[in-house]
Order: structure tokens, then C-alpha cells, then sequence
């Protein structure tokens, strides 16, 4: 009895473990190597599973090997060997993919299965919105959207397909309108803060999209691309009125460095534009780095130089004279 209790006891203790880019690469390696030639067969149908797996696991996009490798197994015997949840999530998979590369067709056919199998199903429902905006009917698939949150007000994919809409015909007002109402709900994507972001500076808005950003900072603050996003915004923002923005962003660059184990490049030119831009201000207190930031102004010219001399040698010496020669 006590062994069974310890053995249930490491079963509920395992977790999901998020594919490696190896088993990745392995995966398709082994399917892509086996494709139908003259001399070869399909890839066998369980290293297809394997692969389409590892990429909803992993949530990678790669539509064109998807629907190839998918839309083969759906269309074979192999689809057999599915289980009945592996099998329906499959046809999802493989139906976005399609969509993806273009192939409406063959998206058209999973739709339907889809809906035979599951009549009533919101997410089959959005599917079909989602083929509509391929076809470039955007009226019929916002009415899609629409009654799917006329069902359930939360559904997040029809919230976001609505926002897609508005952008792919060219309203972006509409849709940052779209994308505030969604995040006041949802507050915590990331992905619709960068997405709001991206069409704030689209219309040169740079302050709204330094809110986006130090939104995301709040939501995960260990991811150093939004770091390096937001010191970026705050240097391309600051003027002579508001020097102490490029303080702010080389604090900002200076922490992608420790995110990144002193490894980032942008960073490293983050700090020295700030530092050059901070002393052609002119006179004045803020006119001049403080001690920390003088010590990273040396760390990142020093890396910076280490670095061309032993990867591109050829550059070396045009790098350690313009950064020198900006530094002095």
C-alpha cells in the first residue's frame, strides 16, 4: 500500500515539460528525410504525431510543415492511429495551418468534419470565421465573431480574430479601440499589449506604446525583449526638455545585460547612444552620466570591441574608432 501511495504521489508530481528545439529539429529531420520520393515511403504515421505534438506543445508556428505532414496523415490510414482528443485536435491544428499557407480548400474540408463531428462547438465556429477572413469576407466573418461572444462574452479568439479584422482592412483606430475594451477583460496577455504596442508606433503614437510596454515589464519582468523595447521608446522620446528619459533607458538597457548574462548587443549601443546624446545636451547636472553609468559606458565599449576583434576582425578597428572616438 505504501509503495502504490509513493508511486501516485510521483505520478501527480510530474508536469508538462515544453519540448526541446533539439526534439524539434529531430522530429522534423525525421519526417522531412522520410517525405515521398521515388525511392522512399511517407514518414511513418507515429513520427508525424511526434512532430505535430512537440509544435502545439511548444506553440510554434511552422503552417507549411504542418499542413504538409498533417494533411497527409489525415488523408491516409494513419489517422488510425490517433486517439480520439489527439485525433480532433490534429484536424484543429492542421485546419489553422492551411488557413496559414493558403489552402482554403483543404481548410474547407477539416471545417466540415469539424462540424459534422461537433455542431454547435464555439470553436469550430471561429475556425469558420477564420476561413472567411482567408477568403477575404470580412463582413461575414465579423458576424461570426459577433455571435460567438453574443454566446460567451470571454471568448478570447473571437475578441482577438474582431481586432484582426479591424486591422487587416486598414482601420487601426478601430482596432486599438477593439484592443483597449479586450484588455480592460484581459489584462494580462502579453501578446495584446505587444500587439497594441506595435499599432501605436504604427501611427507614431511613441508615448501610448512606452504604457504598453511598461505593462508588459509588469506582467513578465524577466523577459529582457520588452526591457530593450521600452529603453529604445525611451530614448527615441527623450529631448533636451525631458533628459532624464536617457537615464531612465540606460537603466533599462543596463538590466537586458543582466537578463541576458551581458550578452546583448543592442544593449550595449543602447548605452553609448544614450551617453553620447546625455553629453551633446550641453551644460547642467543632467548634462552629465553618473558614476554607474560611467562604469557601464567602459563595460559596454570594452565587450563591444572584445567582441569585433574575435568574430569580425575585419571591423575592428572602424568599431574601436567610432565608439572611442564618441566616448571622448
Amino acid at each position: 500500500d505504501l509503495k502504490e501511495g509513493r508511486r501516485k504521489k510521483k505520478k501527480k508530481k510530474k508536469k508538462m515539460v515544453i519540448p526541446s528545439q533539439k526534439a524539434l529539429e529531430d522530429a522534423l529531420a525525421r519526417c522531412e528525410h522520410a517525405g515521398p520520393t521515388k525511392n522512399a515511403k511517407p514518414a511513418p504515421p507515429q513520427e508525424v504525431r511526434k512532430l505535430l505534438k512537440i509544435i502545439r506543445d511548444g506553440k510554434v508556428r511552422l503552417p507549411d510543415v504542418v499542413s504538409k505532414h498533417g494533411a497527409r496523415l489525415l488523408s491516409s490510414k494513419g489517422w488510425r492511429t490517433l486517439k480520439p482528443d489527439e485525433l480532433w485536435l490534429v484536424h484543429e491544428q492542421v485546419c489553422l495551418a492551411c488557413l496559414d499557407t493558403g489552402d482554403v480548400d483543404e481548410a474547407k474540408r477539416i471545417i466540415q468534419k469539424l462540424d459534422k463531428r461537433f455542431p454547435n462547438s464555439l470553436r469550430v465556429a471561429v475556425l469558420k470565421g477564420a476561413l472567411f477572413e482567408c477568403c477575404e469576407d470580412f463582413d461575414q466573418a465579423d458576424e461570426i465573431y459577433k455571435a460567438v461572444l453574443e454566446e460567451n462574452e470571454a471568448h478570447q479568439g473571437a475578441w482577438k480574430r474582431r481586432c484582426c479584422i479591424a486591422k487587416a482592412q486598414g482601420n487601426t483606430e478601430k482596432a486599438i479601440g477593439m484592443l483597449k475594451e479586450y484588455l480592460d477583460v484581459f489584462m494580462t496577455d502579453p501578446e495584446a499589449w505587444e500587439e497594441l504596442a506595435s499599432l501605436y508606433l504604427s501611427m507614431s503614437l511613441l508615448k501610448q506604446a512606452c504604457f504598453c510596454y511598461e505593462e508588459l515589464i509588469l506582467i513578465q519582468p524577466q523577459n529582457p525583449n520588452y526591457h530593450l523595447k521600452y529603453a529604445d521608446l525611451l530614448y527615441s522620446t527623450a529631448s533636451r526638455e525631458n533628459q532624464h528619459l536617457l537615464h531612465e533607458a540606460i537603466g533599462y538597457y543596463s538590466v537586458v545585460l543582466d537578463l541576458t548574462n551581458g550578452c546583448s548587443v543592442h544593449a550595449m549601443y543602447g548605452i553609448l547612444s544614450c551617453a553620447e546624446a546625455i553629453k551633446s545636451q550641453g551644460r547642467g547636472q543632467q548634462c552629465k552620466l553618473s558614476e554607474k553609468e560611467e562604469e557601464l559606458v567602459e563595460k559596454a565599449t570594452t565587450k563591444l570591441i572584445y567582441l569585433y576583434e574575435n568574430k569580425q576582425p575585419e571591423l575592428a578597428q572602424h568599431v574601436k574608432g567610432t565608439i572611442l572616438s564618441s566616448s571622448s
